[in-house]
C-alpha cells in the first residue's frame, strides 16, 4: 500500500494500482448510507436557517421585534453550527486516512480527540470548529450585555471577524483535500459543488464581519444592511452545501 500525498499531507490510500479511499471519502464515510455526515447535513441545515431568519425579519419594517430575539436567533444558530463542527471534527478524527488502520470507526474505543496533522480533512474540520466557537462568543455577548461601540467592536465584531477567517480557512483546506482528485470534476460532483459553495459561503460571512465594523460617528444603518444580506447569502450558501452533503457519492463509485 502506498499513498499519494499533497505536500506534507495524505490524500489517497492506493494498493496493487486501485484506489482504495480518499481523504475525504474515508472521513465521510461515504460507503455507509447514514453515517455521522447525515447528522452534520441536518445540524448545519438547522443552523443556516437560523442565521438567515433575522434578515427576512427585518426586511419587514412594521413588525416590531426587539433586538434580543434577533439575537438569540443567531445564537441559537451559532450552537446548531458548533454541534455539526464538531460532528465533523469527530468524523475526521474516526476515520483517518493518516491512520495505519484506515477505518477507527470499526474499533472498540470510540475517539474524541485528536491531533492529525497531516489530514486536510482533519485541519477543515478543526478551523470550521474553532471558528464556530468564535461565532458562539459574538452571538452571545450582546444578550448578556449593553455595550458600547469600542466594547462592541471588541467583543462582537472581533470574534466575528476571527470566525470568519477560520471559515475562509477551513474551505480552503477542504478544497485542498481533493484538488487532485480526479473523481472531484468541476460542475459535474456534488463534492465539488459542496466546497465552492461552502467557499462562496464563506466569503460571504467575510464580508459581513467587515461591513458589521461599527463607527463612532456617522450613520451605520448603509453597512448594518449589507452586513445583515451578506450574512443572509452566506447561510443560504451554507445551506445548500450542508442539503448537498446527503447526496454526496462515494469518490470510487
Amino acid at each position: 500500500m502506498h499513498y499519494k500525498k499533497l505536500g506534507p499531507f495524505i490524500t489517497q490510500a492506493i494498493k496493487h494500482d486501485l484506489l482504495l479511499h480518499t481523504s475525504r471519502s474515508l472521513r465521510k464515510s461515504l460507503h455507509k448510507p447514514k453515517s455521522i455526515s447525515w447528522w452534520i447535513s441536518v445540524l448545519f441545515m438547522i443552523g443556516s436557517s437560523l442565521f438567515a431568519l433575522p434578515t427576512l425579519i427585518l426586511t419587514y419594517p412594521h413588525l416590531e421585534v426587539m433586538s434580543d430575539i434577533i439575537n438569540t436567533i443567531y445564537f441559537i444558530g451559532s450552537l446548531f453550527f458548533t454541534s455539526a463542527a464538531y460532528l465533523q471534527y469527530l468524523e475526521s478524527i474516526n476515520s483517518d486516512i493518516t491512520n495505519s488502520t484506515h477505518v477507527n470507526m470499526h474499533k472498540d474505543r470510540w475517539l474524541w480527540f485528536r491531533y492529525r496533522p497531516h489530514n486536510l480533512g482533519y485541519l477543515s474540520s478543526l478551523t470550521q470548529l474553532i471558528g464556530t466557537l468564535f461565532f458562539n462568543m459574538n452571538t452571545l455577548e450582546p444578550l448578556l450585555y449593553s455595550l458600547s461601540i469600542t466594547q462592541s467592536n471588541m467583543l462582537i465584531w472581533t470574534p466575528n471577524m476571527l470566525g470568519s477567517i477560520l471559515f475562509l480557512t477551513s474551505s480552503f483546506f477542504a478544497w485542498l483535500e481533493v484538488f487532485h482528485d480526479g473523481h472531484v470534476k468541476a460542475f459535474k460532483t456534488n463534492t465539488w459543488w459542496i466546497i465552492w459553495i461552502n467557499i462562496l459561503g464563506s466569503i460571504f460571512f467575510q464580508l459581513s464581519a467587515l461591513y458589521s465594523f461599527n463607527f463612532a460617528s456617522g450613520d451605520n444603518s448603509f453597512f448594518d444592511s449589507i452586513a445583515e444580506w451578506t450574512t443572509f447569502w452566506g447561510a443560504l450558501c451554507f445551506f445548500s452545501a450542508a442539503l448537498l452533503l446527503r447526496f454526496e457519492k462515494n469518490f470510487k463509485s
